[in-house]
């Protein structure tokens, strides 16, 4: 019966280990699983291993870092998944009995290590300075140059590949003392890092240059008390890119910046001359016309060594057959064909430059040209044909700019990146701006962002659909000025040869003048709707739904004056926003004639943003495609139907006051003249009477003038927010001295402020003149009290007299008409009304158990 194995697994292919391990031996191996370091350690603490299989690659570590835990517990095979002599050298000096890669024979491998250090209790580490068979034969096989050498710097060991890196044979090196065999070696950096290992017995790695063989190395060195393991890698071909590569950019940041083929030409090969020492070097373009590949750039040595050189046709010779193939093409079967002077050249490598040409280069000696040379040969070719590709299409693009610059359309092209690359003058005129301020902008520049998108989609769709050539966007573009302007773009992709997106090219029509060729119809609907817009008056487009007006457009002055922004009354009932309270039943009625009559001219009251005010309404109504629609204009005659209602109650009031009182002097001057005998003092009283009317009658004529005076030329006044304490404090002194007997007191706040100007001490005058004039009570008391109420300031006037009588109050608050019968006695009343209301104030009237309050109330 066969013994059973315990094998430590540290790795991370449990299932793909064990089976590969029991692919060879079924029956003899327990598998014990690891992935780290403190795995391991716990599992030789817990079991009885025979054998420890370690993979270099774990979740958070490499295998390296286990084997400074188990080593030399036991016999460990060390393992990568690819072969790597480096790691196995690293693996074998940190106590590795074994190294394997992959999964091949690892059965045999485990079994084959258990046998040899079964019996030693445990693993012993083998030297790197003498590999091991398993070893040897892993570094034998690997792409990298190993050696090894003794404490006596002698070479122990040597694989192939670095006995062909060194140019020796194993043979000459084994036994051999590396400074002996390699004294250049000494003065590089080469002897100071080995000993300086040897010394620290800590590995190291660094790059250096070994001139003798014309090789850069890349070496890392594991050192050993018994010598020196080290692995070197060849760098020379990526040294010599590094050192040409500087040249090589700047010879491209050069041949872009040509503006003419030419100069791309013999920036080409004075590069091939510079950088590759390519001493014999031309350049042939082709010509579309002939078809021939013509010289037209090479070095100087060209024509000492091999005379002006020919034309080829395409398919001819070395350049022929190159450009023709488009790849590159080196020979060595140079055929001298009649030409002594071909029979110095044994070599030459042919490079296509896409479809302008191609580069040609000769060699004294084959070996002139190796790979690296040869791959930046090819590099600096596909530079050039980049370059020349590049000032192919800036050449176009010149010309195509030349034509489309003579062509009095508006014009525009759009880059891949999405901004302007070009811009037609008149484009730039119809927008305002100079080309060069658009050049460079996105869209974005000119329209909003919406407009941008359905561009971007148009493109989008012409570049999946080759069926389409263009694409229609109408749009409104905003002008240097600020202005908007109709525009309809037709959009189309901009060609490229490689098959890329190359970009856009939009033509731009004015839509107005477009419609005007086009479409009457639309033409006089744009003209229509720019009237729409900026008619002073407001105006609102409306569907009806039944007798319903639902709103579909408003123009800005509807908007300012009853204060809602066009998308929040859109698609919404207008009477919801605009009919007072109350007035409902009325707004039904008038649309209903709007729908049946077609049109309705009428006075009505509607809400604004500043109160209710008085239009002139108009509407009409017209049928489209099977619905009605209806246009409604709103005049504001607020302002006409107040001075109407003035010039109402002065010439009612003015009439018959004035025809009253000069029918009193009359009866008076009559009376006197028959009693002017009898009694000297009536005489006297009378003529007093007279005279107190007359002066009542100068009065009312005066105040009537002031009325007028402060509201007709109410334009010459500043209406708006501004402390009112003044003007309260002047109305009380100017009543105080007009009449001392009164009491007078006055109770107001430092400052307060309210929508006002000077005639507010106008109508407080007034007030307080009617406070005292209708007291009748011996001495008049009259309080007056401002305050802040809220959004408000309330001015009151409260005095000890009789009240206001009612007819009176209604009169001036509206609620009673007008009539010859009922006019109201004075105009004081009147005065203190129309100066509040010019304020969108309020005048209201209280009783108090002392008399009657005024109240004025401002807003703030």
């Amino acid at each position: 019966m066969s013994h059973t194995r315990s094998l430590l697994y540290v790795g991370s292919r449990d299932e793909a280990t064990r089976r590969s391990v029991n692919a060879t031996h079924p029956d003899d191996w327990q598998v014990i699983p690891a992935t780290s370091a403190a795995e391991a350690g716990d599992a030789l603490a817990a079991n009885a291993i025979d054998c420890v299989l370690c993979d270099h690659e774990l979740p958070d570590e490499t295998g390296l870092a286990v084997l400074d835990e188990i080593a030399p517990q036991a016999p460990i095979l060390y393992r990568t998944a690819e072969p790597d002599g480096e790691v196995a050298a690293a693996a074998t000096a940190a106590g590795a009995a074994g190294y394997c890669y992959g999964d091949a024979d690892l059965g045999e491998r485990l079994a084959g290590l258990v046998e040899t250090h079964g019996d030693s209790g445990g693993a012993t580490a083998s030297s790197v300075v003498a590999p091991d068979a398993s070893a040897a034969v892993i570094l034998e096989r690997i792409g990298e140059a190993f050696f090894a050498v003794d404490d006596d710097w002698c070479f122990t060991y040597v694989n192939p590949t670095a006995a062909a890196r060194l140019e020796r044979t194993r043979e000459e090196l084994l036994g051999e003392n590396i400074w002996s065999a390699f004294p250049e070696a000494t003065d590089l950096p080469y002897y100071e890092k080995y000993t300086t290992a040897m010394a620290t017995q800590e590995p190291v790695s660094f790059e250096a240059y070994y001139p003798p063989l014309d090789l850069w190395t890349d070496v890392t060195a594991y050192p050993d008390p018994d010598g020196l393991s080290v692995f070197f890698r060849d760098v020379t071909r990526r040294k010599r890119y590094e050192q040409m590569l500087p040249g090589l950019l700047q010879t491209t940041r050069d041949m872009i910046q040509a503006r003419d083929r030419e100069t791309i030409a013999h920036r080409t090969v004075e590069a091939a001359k510079d950088l590759l020492g390519l001493d014999l070097t031309v350049v042939r373009f082709h010509d579309p016309e002939t078809g021939l590949l013509v010289p037209t750039a090479g070095t100087d040595d060209l024509g000492e060594v091999l005379g002006n050189r020919p034309p080829y046709a395409v398919g001819e010779g070395g350049p022929g057959e190159a450009f023709a193939r488009g790849q590159p093409l080196f020979r060595t079967d140079i055929e001298p064909a009649g030409d002594d002077r071909l029979e110095r050249v044994e070599a030459a490598l042919y490079l296509p430059l896409g479809d302008h040409g191609t580069l040609s280069a000769a060699f004294h000696s084959a070996a002139g040209l190796g790979p690296v040379e040869r791959q930046t040969a090819e590099l600096l070719a596909a530079n050039a044909t980049a370059a020349l590709d590049r000032t192919e299409r800036q050449q176009q693009l010149e010309r195509f700019e030349a034509v489309i610059d003579s062509v009095e359309d508006m014009l525009y092209v759009l880059g891949p990146d999405g901004e302007f690359t070009y811009v037609t003058e008149p484009f730039a005129e119809f927008l305002g701006y100079d080309r060069d301020e658009l050049v460079g902008e996105t869209p974005d520049r000119i329209t909003e962002d919406a407009v941008v998108d359905r561009i971007e989609a148009v493109v989008r769709d012409l570049w999946k659909d080759d069926d389409r050539r263009s694409g229609t966007v109408n749009a409104q573009v905003i002008t240097a000025s600020g202005t908007t302007a109709p525009i309809e773009l037709d959009v189309s992709l901009l060609p490229d040869d490689d098959g890329q997106f190359a970009g856009s090219v939009g033509v731009v029509r004015d839509v107005t003048d477009l419609r005007e060729t086009r479409e009457r119809l639309r033409s006089e609907n744009e003209r229509f709707r720019f009237l729409f817009d900026h008619i002073p008056d407001p105006l609102v487009e409306c569907e009806f739904c039944g007798t319903d007006p639902i709103v579909t457009s408003v123009n800005p002055a509807f908007e300012q004056v009853f204060g809602f922004e066009s998308e929040a009354i859109v698609g919404e009932r207008l009477n919801d926003f605009v009919v007072p309270p109350g007035e409902a039943d009325d707004a039904g009625r008038i649309d209903r004639e709007i729908v049946t009559d077609g049109e309705v001219t009428e006075e009505l009251r509607r809400q604004t943003a500043t109160g209710e005010r008085h239009f002139l309404f108009r509407s009409v109504s017209y049928e489209l495609d099977g619905t009605l629609y209806g246009f409604s204009t709103y005049t504001d005659i607020t302002d006409r139907k107040e001075r109407e209602r003035r010039l109402e109650v002065l010439h009612t009031v003015l009439r018959h006051n004035l025809r009253t009182e000069m029918n009193l002097i009359g009866g008076y001057a009559e009376q006197l003249e028959r009693e002017l005998d009898d009694d000297l003092d009536e005489e006297v009283e009378l003529v007093e009477d007279i005279r107190d009317e007359v002066r009542h009658v100068a009065n009312l004529s005066d105040t009537a003038r002031n009325v007028e005076r402060a509201l007709d030329r109410a334009d010459e006044y500043s209406v708006g927010s501004q402390d009112v304490t003044g003007f309260v404090a002047d109305a009380v002194d100017r009543a105080r001295v007009a009449y001392p007997d009164a009491d007078i007191s006055l109770d107001q706040p430092g400052s307060v402020a309210a929508v006002a100007d000077d005639r507010l001490e106008f109508a407080l005058t007034n007030a307080l003149e009617n406070a005292v004039e209708h007291c009748d009570e011996p001495v008049p008391r009259i309080a007056v009290t401002v305050e802040s109420c809220g959004e408000s300031v309330e001015i009151r006037i409260a005095d000890n007299g009789p009240g206001i009588p009612e007819q009176e109050r209604k009169l001036v608050t509206g609620e009673r008409d007008i009539t010859q019968l009922e006019h109201g006695s004075g105009l004081g009343l009147w005065a203190i009304t129309w100066v509040v209301n010019a304020f969108d104030g309020e005048l209201s009237f209280e009783t108090s158990d002392d008399g009657s309050v005024v109240v004025l109330r401002l807003r703030q």
